[in-house]
């Protein structure tokens, strides 16, 4: 749908929005009203309600039968992570329309799982295309190259349907995700990356005199994500960082030991958690922490030439 068919919009208001940087109809039905009224000067206050309304109804975000939400889960795609392990813990792999987070520490094999999880989706997929939000400087052409090679894909192909973001602050990120609307409708993308979600926000803002702040920039950046993720039907997966936790002199439970930055503000967004470990050699240990569909889980994969693969049974 473009603003041409919704009947609340005139050229004056498309022009204010474009000028605002909502540039879809998706991006159009996220605007609070108060962002809607700075964007749109001289325009009536009833009139905006008149337009979100319209909007909402549009793309199904209104009063609706609950026998309705069955379809709509019908249309979730789900692509493989490269493991069949893992893709049978996650109920088949990871989801569209939601948040998937990879923890864990440093090593733990965080962006391998990404790489192999965008070179599997666009290889499989030759109409898809991603977005790579790069906070760490993680992100290896050559080693896409590589995972791509090694199963069987065009890496230029993939290169070629992939946008690269390197991020250097919290409000650089909050921007790009702010402006990513019109990329994903135009490229078809079905598949978010974010390597990753905490470390910008992490340096910047310092002690607890800030806890709250940093917590809603947080929040602001995994609502538009989680929003693209429901709007467009899309794949958000993102990586997070672990911190120690000094409360616990010792515990068996690495999660306790260790748990995932970023508190309630990233677990109440992410619809499915993975803590990941490091075991023997290259392999890795998965535990599925918190889901709100599937049981807690806990597999073993291994990281290779190809990436992400299952241990191989003697």
């Amino acid at each position: 749908m473009e603003f041409e068919e919704l009947k609340s919009i005139t050229s004056t208001i498309a022009a204010h929005l474009h000028r605002g940087g909502v540039n879809t109809v998706e991006a159009l039905a996220m605007q609070t009203l108060d962002e809607l009224k700075a964007k749109l000067p001289g325009v009536p206050e009833e009139k905006i309600r008149e337009l979100q309304l319209e909007v909402w109804k549009a793309l199904g975000y209104w009063f609706m039968p609950a026998s309705q939400l069955i379809e709509m889960r019908k249309k979730l795609l789900t692509f493989p992570t490269g493991s069949k392990a893992l893709d049978k813990m996650l109920g088949g792999g990871v989801r569209t329309g939601s948040i998937t987070e990879f923890c864990g520490e440093y090593g733990s094999g965080k962006t391998e799982c990404l790489l192999t999880l965008m070179v599997e989706t666009l290889g499989r997929n030759k109409d898809y295309g991603t977005i790579f939000f790069d906070s760490e400087a993680t992100y290896s052409q050559e080693r896409v190259e590589e995972i791509a090679r090694q199963r069987g894909f065009e890496p230029e192909a993939i290169l070629d349907r992939t946008t690269y973001v390197r991020i250097w602050h919290s409000q650089h990120f909050k921007e790009a995700v702010a402006q990513a609307d019109t990329l994903i409708k135009k490229g078809n993308v079905k598949l978010i990356l974010v390597d990753s979600i905490i470390a910008p926000i992490r340096a910047e803002y310092l002690g607890r005199e800030v806890l709250w702040y940093r917590q809603q920039v947080l929040n602001s950046i995994l609502r538009d994500l989680l929003n693209y993720a429901k709007a467009f039907n899309l794949a958000v997966v993102v990586t997070n960082q672990v911190v120690a936790n000094p409360q616990v002199v010792y515990s068996q439970d690495p999660v306790l030991m260790n748990p995932p930055t970023g508190g309630h503000i990233l677990a109440h967004n992410a619809e499915t958690r993975i803590y990941l470990r490091k075991g023997e050699g290259n392999r890795r240990i998965a535990r599925l922490i918190d889901s709100s569909w599937l049981p807690p889980g806990e597999c073993v994969f291994r990281i290779t030439e190809k990436g992400v693969e299952d241990v191989e049974v003697p």
